[in-house]
């Protein structure tokens, strides 16, 4: 049996660049459990939130490589690994098209002076990363020998993995397969060789098989993306022929079609949805976490409801835990509302210091609150028809703008006079839905915390459009 690699591409599709924060840190958690070769992102951007994306990515994914995309200046390069290197197995991907048209209109860079800049990006990515890939875009529409030459350009200036993409998706298996061989005989074993093959004419399979036997190491797929192959047909290969044709791979072939549909629900259904509940066990009734819980029995009761959280986001909870347990122990429904309402958020424009809410039957119901944005601390000062209503009026008011409110709900968390509140609160904003969660002893600062997190997810979205 020869052992293969199968990399994911599902991060880079247009339904993934689409999603919200959350979204897309659920999608590499759930890709990462399935022990893929690597996950793969797409080339940053100037945004920040670019930046805290890819260091969230890097606790999240694990067994597999993390594979950033660089762009084509050394200065993109830099900013790519510095994006990644906090990963397990970081890995940086330089990519070029090689046909003399794309080169000219996208790049701006005549063929010679191409290979040149390939042999300078893979080399200033050497010496900043262990594993560098290049991927030859546009392979097969490419004249051979100057794939070949750029591909000679890469690997001696220290790249590990070479990838040839059918970017077009019209070629036959034959076609793949006598391309791998050229590849490989040029090559030999100087470096791992995988194909992305497209599939506009539904051959994707047929072509990633023809391209193992032809001698590749690694295929590339993705969920969501009709353009590309399927990981689920992947797996039905495997599944099927893999014994057949001497192929195996880490590839948990059970857990794919099951991740399919969860991938396609979390990052089809728009931004502003609150995350899918995750499958977890059944908590017993007396299961409890103590509000002074050490770092490793909070850890170990988070993973106990299923949940996988970087180091940043376990200690968001425990401040969560600390501030709102008030020294009394917490069900596992409490502290799942808790890492619901703080963990894998998106980064926070508003932050709430704090707030003071006067209500009784006999005076008008005010609430001041206050709110940290950049440094500067803003307040607000209103008065409502209610508690509540005077604090989301407080901070319309800090923030200048009235955002329709499509639905809004409070319960308890548990049943018993200690039970935390638990509060939604969902905004209209441009046509789309924002939810947001908030969980406290105060059923107030539930309200004003769920607020704020839809609040923050509508400014996120406004700085990355």
């Amino acid at each position: 049996m020869r052992s293969i690699g199968i990399s994911d591409q599902t991060l880079m599709t247009p339904a993934a660049r689409a999603a919200g924060f959350r979204q897309k840190l659920e999608a590499a958690r759930m890709l990462d459990h399935l022990g893929l070769a690597a996950v793969e992102t797409p080339k940053l951007t100037d945004d920040e939130a670019d930046m805290l994306l890819m260091r969230s990515l890097c606790s999240t994914v694990k067994r597999g490589a993390l594979a950033c995309q660089t762009g084509w200046t050394a200065a993109e390069v830099s900013r790519a690994w510095e994006a990644v290197k906090g990963a397990r197995h970081p890995r940086l991907v330089v990519s070029m098209p090689l046909t003399s048209a794309q080169l000219e209109y996208i790049c701006h860079l005549k063929p010679p002076k191409a290979l040149e800049r390939i042999a300078e990006l893979v080399s200033a990515a050497r010496g900043l990363c262990e594993d560098v890939e290049f991927v030859c875009e546009d392979v097969t529409r490419a004249e051979l020998p100057y794939a070949l030459q750029a591909i000679s350009a890469a690997i001696g200036a220290g790249a590990g993995r070479i990838t040839l993409y059918d970017a077009a998706g019209l070629s036959l298996p034959e076609e793949i397969s006598a391309l791998v061989q050229k590849v490989r005989a040029a090559i030999g074993q100087q470096a791992q060789l995988a194909v992305r093959c497209g599939n506009d004419l539904d051959m994707a399979v047929s072509c990633a098989v023809a391209a193992l036997q032809a001698g590749a190491d690694e295929i590339k797929t993705a969920y969501i993306d009709p353009t590309a192959l399927s990981a689920a047909a992947m797996a039905r290969l495997l599944r099927a022929r893999g014994s057949d044709l001497a192929f195996e791979a880490s590839l948990d072939i059970t857990r794919v079609d099951r991740t399919a549909g969860e991938l396609e629900a979390l990052l089809t259904a728009g931004s502003g949805k609150v995350m899918p509940v995750v499958s977890r066990r059944p908590a017993a009734a007396d299961d409890v976490v103590p509000a002074d819980a050490a770092d490793e029995s909070l850890s170990q009761a988070i993973a106990a409801l299923g949940y996988e959280l970087s180091e940043e986001d376990i200690a968001h909870v425990k401040e969560a835990v600390e501030r709102e347990g008030r020294g009394r122990a917490l069900s596992p429904a409490e502290l799942e509302a808790m890492i619901l309402s703080v963990a894998q958020q998106v980064p926070p424009t508003y932050r709430l210091k704090s707030y003071l809410i006067h209500t009784g039957n006999a005076i008008t119901p005010t609430a001041h609150v206050f709110l940290d944005k950049d440094g500067e601390t803003l307040s607000g000062l209103c008065a409502g028809d209610g508690p509540i209503d005077a604090a989301f009026l407080a901070m319309e008011q800090i923030i200048g703008r009235h955002y329709e409110m499509d639905d809004f709900q409070i319960a308890a968390v548990t049943q018993n006079r200690e039970s935390m509140g638990d509060a939604l609160v969902k905004l209209r904003h441009a046509g789309k839905i924002y939810a947001g969660k908030g969980i406290s002893a105060d059923i107030n600062g539930a309200a004003i915390r769920a607020y704020l997190n839809a609040l923050n997810k509508i400014a996120y979205e406004e700085k990355t459009v």
